[in-house]
């Protein structure tokens, strides 16, 4: 069954999405200008959205994995990436559906991103590698570079490359020499991270994990001094009172304001002032846990995939609807507080 495209508010609606499907990431188009939304999903699809508004909205690709999709991300409006299960990195001309494998990794593709700096795509694997592949060509990655364990989450800017493990291990690249990291740190964080992205400034960056925490660490060891975490993404349980804690799954930064949109499984979204160190809104509950998040090119759009976990002991039944919700975001909700 589809979600039908609707208006949920005045402020949201919703994409036609196949409600019994899970998905692993949202990315909106980089270029500016752009409507493109890609959307990877656990049914091994890879799905572009050409975004309006909720009554001229629709699917305009689709192409498929051999596994569970569990990344995508465009390199420009005319094409879109993947990584899978499958240890595929694959590609598809959005206009011609053409879809090819641009090369592969030894185990699952976990995390990619697009290096606007150098024109190529990223990707981070359950094999222990980071690569960046030319989309341009078929001849394998032109740069490998290995890590200390798994990759869980990863984000790119400019020249940076920073890379996160499954042993809470932080590995800091420059994407212009790939051979070993510039800086390899610990997790602030004690618990597993769960996502992980860079200011748009490049100066700072953004890691969460699985214990309803987010840590603000810097680039240049020397400004460290200015690092933080906090607590977040917790309820109190209105039986006992004791405190649920809850997995912050997705990071996105507002593309021009260096303030970020944290999304957590207790299907709540948050968004943060890190400068001022308060939190701006808090949008309504979801249906379910918030999987991935993604502002577009012009800030002024959210695109929230909100879909079911497994993290509970018990399964609810009837299952939860996986949805992609797309909330205009007005500038003063984003804007860091004078």
């Amino acid at each position: 069954m589809y979600s039908a495209p609707s208006l949920h508010n005045s402020n949201e609606f919703r994409l036609p999405f196949p409600t019994h499907v899970g998905i692993s990431k949202v990315q909106w188009c980089h270029e500016r200008g752009s409507n493109l939304l890609a959307v990877s999903a656990w049914d091994g699809t890879v799905r572009v959205f050409d975004v309006k508004d909720y009554s001229d909205s629709h699917e305009c690709g689709i192409y498929y994995h051999g596994k569970p999709a569990l990344c995508c991300t465009f390199v420009d409006h005319r094409s879109v990436a993947s990584g899978g299960a499958d240890f595929m990195v694959k590609m598809m001309d959005i206009e011609g559906r053409k879809d090819w494998t641009l090369g592969q990794h030894a185990a699952p593709v976990r995390c990619m991103e697009y290096s606007a700096r150098l024109g190529y795509i990223a990707t981070g694997s359950w094999d222990s590698s980071v690569k960046l592949w030319d989309p341009r060509a078929q001849g394998g990655a032109v740069q490998t570079g290995s890590v200390s364990d798994k990759v869980y989450a990863m984000d790119t800017k400019g020249d940076k490359l920073i890379v996160a493990t499954r042993s809470r291990v932080i590995h800091i690249y420059d994407v212009r020499s790939m051979r070993e990291p510039e800086q390899t740190r610990e997790s602030p964080l004690k618990y597993q991270t769960r996502a992980l992205s860079i200011f748009p400034s490049g100066d700072a960056f953004v890691v969460s994990s699985i214990e309803g925490r987010v840590a603000v660490e810097y680039v240049d060891p020397n400004e460290n001094q200015r690092k933080y975490a906090f607590k977040c993404h917790r309820t109190k349980d209105s039986g006992d009172g004791s405190e649920l804690i809850f997995p912050v799954n997705a990071i996105a930064f507002h593309p021009h304001h260096n303030t970020f949109a944290s999304g957590g499984s207790d299907a709540v979204v948050n968004l943060w002032d890190p400068f001022n160190r308060k939190r701006l809104v808090q949008l309504h509950k979801f249906d379910t846990t918030i999987a991935s998040l993604s502002f577009s090119s012009s800030g002024d759009q959210l695109a929230i995939a909100s879909s079911y976990g497994y993290e509970q002991e018990t399964d609810p039944m009837p299952m939860p609807d996986n949805t992609i919700t797309i909330r205009r975001v007005a500038d003063a909700e984003c804007r860091p507080r004078s």
